[in-house]
């Protein structure tokens, strides 16, 4: 080998990869550990990198870097020298604000843990277990929900008249109960129930509370138990059993006649085209959901339908499909982002 021989692909094409996918990390870290310290909570003022240091016990020049750093992704804003929240983080990650996403963040660390350890990931030694998904979840996906996802879904549903005549509404596997606690608001005569795993139900309790709604809740296990009923209204948002047919037969027979079957899932299509949708689907797989019996690909488990398969099979049961709408958003826990689709089905025979 001559020493004097170049190399025939410039090492930057690597290095610009590599400074890219490392200061991404960087980045998350500042704004995972601005959350865990409170940095948002302390700069709804002014306030200069000595005084951040002295409320949050670090070294100054840590404390000045970190602000600089928040500066310039755009989070914070900066006067002569001082430092306080810019409106998108006084919305979203003050503690004290109603839409606060602090959790939603946190929730990506367990993530982090298993793509820095993914040789040991891949081999089967680390992987996420079903059981620490609660109740840390159902606090991310309220977090998550009440963000814009919760206002889309409940404006789309509250336009149909036949929404606004139902007396009787079930919200099938509700975790948090956020929609049902809208619902009952936007139609104060609608009777509604939350139907979950009995440890859910402990929070989805917590969140009724919080609200002041009149919901009620049912445990149960919708893959073992019938859902009582029947209903005028059952409703379903990302839950193992959404794109299930034993789960769609169960639904149909707890119906009323003409009732609604309102159904948001995310139907996976065309997948592994961007380097997103592979990444989300390998990570899909760290995590080893076997109650849920959860499949190879993201938001998909055993015995799923798809799209038109899931349509064709309604209509064989005895709905109208009376409506589809396209509702993306992010999910944090679950990838970055998810190509959802939100069903109104009508029992007609």
């Amino acid at each position: 080998m001559n020493i004097h021989d170049r190399p025939e692909i410039p090492y930057e094409n690597l290095q610009e990869i590599l400074e890219n996918a490392f200061n991404g990390l960087k980045t998350f870290n500042i704004l995972k550990s601005s959350v865990e310290m409170g940095v948002f909570d302390n700069l709804t003022n002014l306030t200069t990198p000595e005084e951040l240091s002295r409320k949050l016990d670090i070294e100054p020049i840590f404390s000045y870097y970190i602000l600089e750093a928040l500066f310039k992704i755009g989070l914070i804003e900066k006067e002569k020298g001082a430092y306080n929240n810019s409106r998108l983080s006084k919305l979203y990650l003050n503690s004290n604000s109603k839409f606060n996403r602090g959790n939603c963040i946190l929730s990506l660390n367990e993530s982090v843990d298993l793509w820095n350890n993914l040789t040991d990931t891949l081999k089967g030694n680390l992987s996420k277990k079903e059981e620490s998904f609660f109740p840390f979840i159902i606090q991310v996906m309220a977090e998550d929900c009440i963000c814009g996802e919760l206002q889309d879904t409940s404006s789309i549903i509250s336009s149909y008249e036949d929404f606004n005549n139902s007396k009787t509404l079930l919200d099938l596997a509700g975790g948090h109960g956020i929609y049902s606690i809208a619902f009952s608001k936007i139609n104060p005569k609608l009777e509604c129930f939350v139907f979950d795993l009995p440890s859910v139900i402990k929070e989805t309790k917590k969140y009724i509370e919080k609200y002041n709604a009149n919901v009620k809740t049912l445990s149960g296990n919708f893959y073992r138990d019938d859902f009582a009923g029947p209903y005028d209204i059952i409703f379903s948002s990302y839950n193992p059993g959404g794109k299930n047919p034993e789960i769609a037969e169960k639904v149909y027979n707890a119906l009323n006649f003409n009732g609604l079957f309102i159904n948001k899932q995310c139907f996976p299509e065309n997948e592994n085209q961007t380097l997103e949708d592979v990444l989300d689907n390998l990570e899909w797989n760290f995590a080893k959901f076997e109650k849920s019996m959860k499949a190879e690909t993201r938001y998909s488990f055993k015995g799923d339908l798809t799209f038109n398969g899931y349509l064709d099979f309604l209509e064989n049961l005895g709905f109208d499909i009376v409506d589809v709408h396209a509702i993306c958003h992010l999910n944090p826990s679950f990838g970055s982002k998810s190509r959802n689709k939100l069903i109104i089905a009508k029992k007609v025979r």
